[in-house]
């Protein structure tokens, strides 16, 4: 059987934003760290007031990428100004004073220009806006 596929119904502006965090462990403690952090950052974001949904995607077993979808940029930026995340901050850096070779970090905030593809289940951004048609 087909599936169909769908796109969404993007603004011209949209307010959403999406955040890509990627984490690659450079040697045995940062795979460590890694392994024992990713899900409960993934946790966290989803507690968070306009965090929409995060997906974690492991590149390898020493890389994972987390893109979390928010409603807004406000959204975002009250997150990273909140006591559970500044406390992940805490605990983050405290880990790469006494091991700074061990993790290599990123993160990049993206906002959409127009409208993936989708097929039968809404993830992302089809989360946050309705299907055309």
């Amino acid at each position: 059987m087909k599936q169909a596929s769908y796109q969404i119904d993007l603004p011209k502006t949209p307010t959403a934003v999406v955040f890509v965090n990627g984490i690659k462990a450079e040697n045995l403690a940062g795979c460590w760290w890694l392994w024992k952090q990713k899900f409960s950052i993934r946790q966290a974001c989803l507690a968070a007031a306009g965090c929409e949904e995060v997906k974690v995607g492991n590149c390898s077993l020493q890389e994972a990428v987390i893109v979390s979808y928010w409603q807004d940029e406000a959204s975002l930026m009250e997150f990273f100004h909140s006591p559970v995340h500044r406390r992940m901050m805490k605990e983050m850096m405290s880990f790469m004073a006494n091991n700074p070779q061990a993790l290599s970090l990123y993160n990049e905030t993206y906002r959409p220009l127009r409208s993936g593809k989708y097929w039968q289940k809404p993830h992302g951004l089809a989360k946050m806006y309705q299907p055309i048609g």
